[in-house]
């Protein structure tokens, strides 16, 4: 009978693992196709190469091999779309703790961590208002310093990661 329950949570683990993203991963199939957005998705090939690249920061390259992708959806045309709500809306957010929100001017920035201990395993960066609409999604093994070190490295306008330097 163990083994009957381990196969069966060994099979249904990759979809238990894809349902926790669902709402994410319904906003980057909805838009990403579509004209007036950008779409980049930075994969754990790429950041494996990056970090065996930056061989003069041995810590860079360590928290580089801790990430295992980043997800950026951003609208050029603001008019037709909400990400911000719309994320907000199907994301069960009793999963995530909110690090940080501002509100400036009509613009919304909020920054949801799901976290296991002191790591963060997801990082979810909305951005929404007249000017920016914008999705960051960073799945990996992550520490808050590791954070904010991601801060400093990553210059995308209007992806809301600037914000992750006010992160303590």
């Amino acid at each position: 009978m163990k083994k009957v329950i381990t196969l069966l949570l060994i099979a249904l683990f990759p979809v238990l693992a894809m349902a926790q993203n669902s709402a994410i991963d319904k906003v980057f199939k909805k838009y990403g196709d579509r004209d007036g957005f950008t779409v980049v998705t930075i994969s754990k090939g790429l950041l494996k190469m990056a970090a065996d690249v930056d061989l003069d920061d041995p810590e860079a390259s360590a928290f580089l091999n801790r990430i295992n992708s980043i997800k950026i959806l951003a609208a050029e045309d603001n008019n037709d779309v909400n990400i911000y709500d719309e994320v907000l809306s199907s994301l069960d957010k009793s999963d995530y703790e909110e690090l940080m929100t501002a509100k400036s001017s009509g613009e919304n920035v909020l920054m949801l961590a799901k976290k296991s201990g002191d790591v963060i395993e997801e990082l979810i960066v909305l951005v929404g208002g007249k000017e920016d609409n914008a999705l960051v999604f960073i799945s990996g093994r992550m520490s808050m310093k590791d954070m904010a070190k991601l801060s400093k490295s990553v210059h995308i306008e209007g992806a809301g990661l600037e914000h992750l330097k006010d992160i303590k």
